[in-house]
């Protein structure tokens, strides 16, 4: 995969409770002023007639209804996103594996490595019982 494209996976889970006529929208919210790349990416679903009207979504190639926004590209460039879905207490719910944070660390290449991340920097801190 060249470093600009990108790949968007849909599970049989996520198309079987995506209802006919809704489709999935990875938005971008930006959280800075400074730096127009720092933000948060968001997974939502809405009616598929509203996504086309929106001038900030894109409908992404392939057979699946997912639309994107134009300022999520730069961050989805080389990755391949698994979009997943589950029902809990009749809800359905939503999920990317795109990671937790596109702050200011992501726009400065300083995001932490899977293996040297927080969680088990904290549990290294911990003494031994």
């Amino acid at each position: 995969m060249e470093w600009y494209e990108f790949k968007i996976r849909m599970t049989p889970a996520a198309r079987e409770l995506l209802r006919p006529g809704e489709a999935l929208i990875l938005d971008w919210h930006r959280l800075a002023l400074c730096c127009a790349g720092a933000g948060e990416s968001s997974l939502y679903v809405m009616k598929e007639e509203g996504a086309r009207k929106r001038k900030g979504l894109v409908h992404l190639k392939g057979e699946d209804p997912v639309y994107a926004a134009r300022a999520i590209f730069p961050h989805l460039a080389g990755r391949e996103v698994n979009l997943d879905a589950r029902k809990i207490l009749g809800l359905r719910r939503f999920t990317s594996d795109l990671p937790g944070d596109f702050g200011l660390r992501a726009v400065m290449g300083r995001l932490p490595q899977p293996e040297k991340g927080t969680r088990q920097n904290y549990q290294r801190r911990l003494p031994k019982a």
